[in-house]
C-alpha cells in the first residue's frame, strides 16, 4: 500500500519540502473553489470577490514556489530513485491541480461577468427564496438601456497567470501523466482535485497515484 501524505511530508529532502507544498496548494485551491461556488448567489459581495482574490494570489504564490521547489528537485543528480518518483508523482499532481484551478478562474471570470456587485450586468441571485428571488427579464438589469458586462481585469490577468505556468510546466519537465497510476477509486478524492471534504480531511487523506 501506498503511503500517506503524512508521510510523504516527512519524507527527507526536496520531495518532503514539495509534499507540504502541494499539500498546501490543495488547501487554498480548494478555499478558492468554495468561494467561486458563492458568486452570482445570495452570498455574493464586494466583500467576497475581494477575499476571492486574496485566496487566489495566494494559491498562485504557492504555485510559483512549488514549480520553482519540484523544477530544482527533479534536475538534482544526486537523487535517490525513491525520491525522484516522489517528485515525479508530486509533478502531475500538481499539473492537475493547476488544471482545475484554471478551471475555477474560468468559471469566476464568467460569474463575475454575469453577475455585477456594482451595477450593469445582472443582479446576484437570492437563492433559496423562491420566486420572489429570481430576477425578472425587464427588472433584472440595472439601469436604463442594454447591459454591458463588466470589465474583470484582474481575473483576466489570474487566468494568463496561470495558464503560462501549466504551459511552462509541460514543457520545462518530460514527465507524461500517464506514467502515474490511480491507487484509489474514482470519486474518493486525493491531493490533485481537493473539495470541501478533502480540505477538512488534511493529512487522513492517503496517496491517490503512484509513478509506474
Amino acid at each position: 500500500m501506498a503511503p500517506g501524505r503524512g508521510a510523504a511530508c516527512r519524507m527527507p529532502g526536496a520531495a518532503g519540502t514539495c509534499a507540504a507544498a502541494q499539500a498546501a496548494l490543495c488547501k487554498a485551491t480548494a478555499g478558492h473553489r468554495l468561494l467561486v461556488l458563492q458568486l452570482g448567489g445570495s452570498a455574493d459581495s464586494p466583500r467576497l470577490r475581494e477575499e476571492r482574490r486574496r485566496r487566489s494570489a495566494e494559491a498562485r504564490d504557492l504555485s510559483t514556489g512549488l514549480q520553482r521547489m519540484l523544477l530544482a528537485g527533479l534536475q538534482q543528480a544526486s537523487a535517490s530513485p525513491e525520491e525522484r518518483r516522489e517528485l515525479e508523482r508530486l509533478w502531475v499532481l500538481f499539473l492537475s491541480a493547476l488544471e482545475l484551478f484554471l478551471q475555477d478562474l474560468r468559471r469566476a471570470h464568467h460569474l463575475c461577468q454575469l453577475f455585477s456587485v456594482q451595477g450593469g450586468g445582472t443582479t446576484p441571485l437570492s437563492t433559496g427564496l423562491g420566486s420572489r428571488g429570481l430576477p425578472s427579464r425587464k427588472g433584472s438589469r440595472r439601469g436604463g438601456g442594454p447591459a454591458q458586462p463588466p470589465a474583470t481585469p484582474h481575473l483576466e490577468e489570474e487566468i494568463e497567470q496561470v495558464r503560462a505556468t501549466l504551459v511552462e510546466m509541460e514543457s520545462r519537465a518530460n514527465i507524461p501523466p500517464w506514467t502515474v497510476e490511480a491507487t484509489q477509486p474514482a470519486g474518493t478524492g486525493g491531493t490533485a482535485a481537493p473539495a470541501a471534504g478533502a480540505a477538512r480531511e488534511g493529512s487522513h487523506a492517503g496517496h491517490c497515484c503512484r509513478v509506474l
